[in-house]
C-alpha cells in the first residue's frame, strides 16, 4: 500500500494528465487508457484511485478551481468585484480548458462544486453590512451577478468582443459594482426597487 504521500502524489499526476490531454484535444471524452499512458500508469491503477469517470471529474473540477484557476471565495463585497479580474486572467492562460468548462456538460458538472460553494458565499458576503435591501431585489442582484461572475461571461467578451482577460475582468468587475451600488442604494419604500 503507498505512503499517503505517494497516493496524493499518483493523484495529483492522473489529474494533471487528465487536464494535460483536454487541453490538447480540446475535448473531455479522453479514453482513460490514454490518461493512464500519458500518466505513466497502468489502468488499473486509474481506477484504484478513481472508481468511475465522475469521481476524477469530480476531483479533476476541485484541483481546476484551487490549483490552476487559484479561485478564492471572497469573504467582502471588494474580494467578490475583484475576484473575476482574477479569474479572466487565469481563463486567458488555459483558454482552451476555460472553453471546455464554460460549454460541455462535462465542463459544468465540474465546476458545479465550487459555483454551488461561491453561490452561498456571495449571500453571505453581498447583504451582511445591508440587511434592509428588500428580499426581491437581492434575488435579482444576485442572480445578474452570478451570471456575470462566469466563465461563460469571460468566453462572450472574448469570442464577442475580442477582449482579452484583463478587459473582460475590468468590464465584469464594473458592471457587478454598479449592481451592488444600485441595489444598496434602494429602500424598501422605493417604488422603482419594485420590477
Amino acid at each position: 500500500m503507498p505512503s499517503d504521500k505517494a497516493a496524493a502524489q499518483t493523484r495529483q499526476r492522473i489529474i494533471e494528465s487528465f487536464v494535460a490531454l483536454i487541453e490538447e484535444r480540446d475535448d473531455v471524452t479522453v479514453p482513460t487508457a490514454h490518461i493512464a499512458e500519458r500518466a505513466n500508469l497502468s489502468v488499473r491503477t486509474i481506477y484504484k484511485y478513481f472508481s468511475c469517470r465522475d469521481a476524477l471529474l469530480r476531483a479533476t473540477g476541485e484541483w481546476l478551481n484551487t490549483q490552476v484557476f487559484g479561485f478564492a471565495l471572497g469573504t467582502d463585497p471588494d474580494d467578490l468585484v475583484q475576484g473575476f479580474r482574477i479569474a479572466a486572467a487565469r481563463f486567458d492562460e488555459h483558454p482552451n480548458l476555460s472553453r471546455i468548462l464554460a460549454l460541455t456538460r462535462v465542463g459544468r458538472s465540474m465546476r458545479i462544486k465550487f459555483r454551488n460553494e461561491l453561490l452561498v458565499r456571495r449571500r453571505r458576503t453581498l447583504w451582511r453590512d445591508t440587511p434592509d435591501v428588500p428580499a426581491a431585489d437581492r434575488r435579482r442582484a444576485e442572480a445578474v451577478i452570478a451570471c456575470l461572475d462566469n466563465v461563460l461571461s469571460w468566453l462572450t467578451l472574448r469570442e464577442e468582443f475580442d477582449m482579452n482577460g484583463s478587459e473582460a475582468g475590468a468590464a465584469i468587475s464594473w458592471a457587478i459594482e454598479v449592481i451592488l451600488r444600485e441595489t444598496r442604494a434602494m429602500t424598501p419604500s422605493d417604488p422603482s426597487s419594485q420590477p
